[in-house]
């Protein structure tokens, strides 16, 4: 059987598992960079300019095989211009 996880490119955490598909993957990804900017938001920080590499892996019979990636760009809307108006 055959199922997806996701893993931090740099410190190779293992994130999340036994996930359906790769959509599935996809939307874990999501829902951590929701959950990532609502814990920074709740502790008064801003994001600044984070960015997360993850792999999605499938494992199929105990064989793990990245198959892509996903990078989540945390703060990048926060400031839009630093210079004042003309």
């Amino acid at each position: 059987m055959t199922s997806y996880q996701l893993r931090d490119t740099t410190t190779r955490q293992l994130l999340s598992r036994d996930l359906a598909d790769y959509a599935a993957a996809e939307a874990a990804a999501d829902r951590l960079d929701d959950a990532l900017e609502h814990a920074l938001a709740a502790n008064g920080e801003s994001a600044g300019r984070i960015r997360l590499r993850l792999d999605i892996e499938r494992v199929t019979g105990g064989v793990t095989e990245t198959v892509g990636h996903h990078v989540l760009l945390l703060g990048v809307d926060d400031v839009s211009d630093l210079l004042p108006a003309v």
